[in-house]
């Protein structure tokens, strides 16, 4: 990897309520085919992950989480990413969020947010793996089956694409 490609640490929320449903975004950009993918952002200046999930999460969602109930990491993603026509290595840290209901208010989103997040949807894991639609990572619904139906792990697990 060349010493041009910026790094984008992140954090990322898997908000899962009562129905074992998980809230998924819909981004759009016009060079590429649309895609959902759970809540969460890029960590600023010294930020932790566990402070930028908590400020990500309410910015994007308008649930506030408790930043001293938030657990451990549960998986960790490392791909090259394309954003405004400039590759990025995206270094993200996925947790584990159980909520009852959380109906979603969008309306903090950032400019750069409206331009590509379309919709949002509670989506069942049945319904992620028999989706055609494109998820990030790809292979997100077998990732929540293990998640949800077995112990948490010890150590986040690292996913692929």
């Amino acid at each position: 990897m060349g010493a041009d490609v910026a790094i984008r640490p992140a954090a990322r929320a898997l908000i899962v309520d009562a129905e074992q449903r998980v809230l998924l975004f819909r981004g759009e950009l016009p060079d590429r085919e649309p895609w959902w993918y759970a809540p969460g952002g890029a960590l600023h200046d010294d930020e932790t992950c566990h402070a930028a999930l908590a400020r990500e999460v309410l910015e994007e969602t308008g649930l506030a989480i408790d930043v001293e109930t938030l657990g451990a990491a549960v998986w960790t993603r490392d791909y090259l990413f394309t954003w405004q026509g400039r590759l990025e290595r995206h270094l993200e840290t996925f947790f584990l969020i159980r909520i009852d209901h959380h109906d979603v208010e969008t309306s903090r989103f950032e400019p750069s947010e409206r331009a590509v997040i379309r919709t949002y949807r509670w989506w069942r894991v049945d319904e992620i793996l028999c989706s055609e639609e494109r998820f990030s990572p790809v292979r997100l619904g077998e990732h929540l089956v293990s998640l949800l139906q077995g112990p948490l792990p010890e150590e986040p697990v690292a996913l692929g694409e």
